[in-house]
């Protein structure tokens, strides 16, 4: 009895396997990555360039390329364990939806950020400043963030807002003129937070980083499959290491 159930196990265990290898082959990006691969077979010509492609494709969709950018923006976070006793809550806007059904929605990364600055807000009482502006001329995203907060629970006044800023830098910029030099709790998430912070401690003496959640883990074999989350996630990554480039650059 214990073999049969032992035997079910084992062979459910390679359907499983089998079956999220087929699936993440059927969808984006795998399913380009195995046109590719099709492509390098039939094709007389250009062989190579396709499978170059597809290995290219493939990296960029799973955990090697994670290891390659994701890991290094995240490996020296700390969620802190003393938090200071004055100063304010800065959680930066992560995006909008814009015009859905439901109206002007936060994005999933947005969401996270809030959620994260008001559990800090319960922990510490500290007053919270939402930032993030509008590229489109439409309400801006801390109006939006505002909203939500007060819907939680947190008291309107105790919800300072910015709502010109554009990019990171500007985000530091206009906070530091609204709030001046205090000790601040930066609020965003990992993959934003080494170029957030770069920035914020160019405008304030006392930047304590809380990061709202990170991504990257101890691999299982499903994240060795191409995936659209990790697609996003590496994108993200790159998009960050770019950004730090470029304000160095700037001197930003």
């Amino acid at each position: 009895m214990i073999i049969d159930i032992s035997v079910k196990i084992v062979n459910g265990g390679e359907s499983v396997f089998l079956q999220k290898t087929i699936g993440a082959f059927l969808v984006t990006p795998g399913i380009f990555i195995l046109i590719l691969l099709l492509s390098a077979v039939f094709s007389r010509k250009g062989r190579w360039l396709f499978v170059l492609l597809a290995t290219f494709l493939y990296v960029l969709s799973s955990y090697p390329a994670e290891f390659l950018f994701l890991r290094p923006l995240e490996e020296d976070l700390i969620v802190p364990d003393g938090l200071p006793q004055n100063g304010v809550i800065v959680i930066l806007g992560g995006g909008v939806e814009r015009n859905t059904k439901t109206g002007d929605s936060l994005s999933d990364s947005t969401l996270r950020r809030i959620l994260t600055g008001f559990q800090v807000h319960r922990k510490t009482g500290l007053p919270i400043l939402v930032t993030g502006g509008s590229l489109s001329g439409l309400e801006p995203e801390a109006i939006i963030m505002k909203e939500y907060l007060v819907s939680l629970g947190v008291p309107e006044k105790n919800v300072l807002v910015e709502n010109r800023s554009r990019n990171t830098y500007e985000n530091a910029f206009f906070t530091k003129n609204l709030i001046g030099d205090v000790p601040i709790v930066l609020v965003t998430d990992s993959i934003h937070m080494r170029r957030a912070l770069y920035t914020f401690k160019k405008f304030f003496s006392e930047v304590v980083p809380y990061p709202a959640g990170c991504y990257f883990g101890t691999p299982e074999f499903v994240d060795f499959l191409p995936s659209a989350t990790s697609f996003y996630l590496n994108s993200r990554a790159i998009y960050e290491w770019i950004g730090l480039v470029w304000y160095n650059l700037r001197g930003r």
